[in-house]
């Protein structure tokens, strides 16, 4: 915890003492009900705001959470294949879903990430559009923090029946240059 009133608690600080507040229970619930809860604030969210401010406000929000994320679970020390290898065990054992490595080129810090069992969409059919903008804004958040530079990302590819995974693109943000 922080002890200065006037610094503003991080996530983690305000999720509370769970062992504590769930002693029957525990810390796990299923995914059903983590999904159910959070597209209902997705389609609040839209519903109040439209569909393009809805995915701003969740990017944001899973880009902070990502910050936070990768500060608290996973190693930044040592070099960026260590590194991965942290995410992806962190991704694992707080059964996040099941990360791969798909392509890099570390000259220009491009990342092709797939993820297979997502908590969030795994199993769930995307009409015409992808769904994650959340899961886009955790992991610019996530490689933001380990690079010191704001990452981008990019949904490529949705699950599907026949494509088991989320496919994501990250990389550098470009800074535009004032005139």
């Amino acid at each position: 915890m922080k002890s200065d009133e006037n610094v503003e608690q991080g996530i983690i600080d305000k999720i509370g003492n769970i062992d504590a507040g769930r002693p029957n229970l525990g810390l796990l619930m299923p995914v059903f009900m983590y999904r159910f809860f959070f597209i209902s604030v997705q389609e609040k969210l839209k519903e109040r705001f439209g569909q393009s401010e809805a995915d701003r406000v969740l990017f944001d929000a899973g880009f902070l959470a990502g910050n936070e994320f990768c500060e608290t679970f996973i190693s930044a020390e040592g070099d960026v294949k260590k590194f991965l290898v942290s995410l992806q065990t962190a991704f694992k054992e707080q059964r996040l879903g099941v990360l791969q490595l798909e392509d890099m080129d570390l000259n220009s810090l491009y990342f092709e990430i797939s993820i297979l069992e997502d908590v969030y969409c795994s199993g769930v059919e995307h009409s015409d559009r992808f769904v994650c903008s959340m899961c886009e804004g955790f992991l610019a958040g996530i490689f933001s923090f380990y690079f010191k530079r704001i990452f981008e990302a990019k949904e490529l590819e949705a699950w599907t029946g026949t494509n088991p995974k989320s496919t994501f693109e990250l990389k550098p943000k470009k800074i535009k240059k004032s005139s």
